[in-house]
């Protein structure tokens, strides 16, 4: 039987406003307990795929903020440790942020609210998917494809596929390992960290990957 190919596909992201603001820890804590799950998502996943981030260091919009508004360094740090690719449920994601934040706060005073202008909006994130006009049949196919597609590509298949629907594994794994019978390969890129690089250096790495297995 004929392995089925592989489409890519690209997505462009949309911002929606949800009018909630944070100006304190406190406030941004209570938010964060009712806020919908595409807010949650946006503000963890969606960052990856914005032109520059702020911080190797503080790869989420909720770390960035904690550690450049609020200027507390340690929550920071520790909302930077949370790897969003551990989780398939948005919830399980959203209430270890906030047993983080509850936690800190039984070690340290709440810190002081943030100057006007300074508060945390959170917004959430629509995807448009639409074809890359990118296909691939084989293994070669498959490099020649992913050395060419636009980087909101590799957004979609690793990040959104996984944690948006809520998936095992990501779009890319899951096709080398059942249509192409490749889990040595499947499982290489498993292991690896996202949340370690960038979409490019991320893209750089798996094509590395799988040329080293042809």
């Amino acid at each position: 039987m004929m392995a089925k190919s592989f489409i890519f596909y690209e997505c462009i992201p949309l911002v929606k406003l949800t009018g909630r603001r944070a100006s304190d820890i406190i406030d941004f804590l209570e938010i964060l307990k009712r806020i919908s799950q595409e807010s949650i998502f946006h503000h963890l996943h969606q960052y990856f795929l914005k032109p520059c981030v702020h911080s190797v260091y503080h790869t989420s919009d909720f770390a960035v903020w904690v550690a450049e508004w609020l200027e507390e360094k340690g929550l920071a740090e520790r909302l930077a440790n949370i790897n969003p690719y551990a989780y398939t449920s948005i919830d399980d994601l959203r209430w270890e942020i906030i047993h983080i934040i509850e936690d800190y706060l039984k070690e340290y005073p709440p810190p002081r609210p943030v100057l006007p202008g300074g508060e945390f909006f959170f917004n959430e994130g629509a995807t448009i998917v639409i074809p890359s006009g990118f296909e691939a049949r084989d293994l070669k196919g498959f490099i020649h494809c992913l050395e060419r597609v636009n980087r909101s590509s590799i957004y979609f298949h690793f990040f959104e596929a996984r944690l948006r629907l809520e998936k095992e594994g990501d779009d890319f794994t899951e096709w080398l390992s059942t249509s192409m019978g490749r889990d040595d390969i499947s499982d290489k890129i498993r292991g690896l960290d996202p949340y370690m690089f960038d979409l490019d250096e991320l893209r750089s790495i798996i094509i590395e990957i799988l040329k080293g297995k042809l």
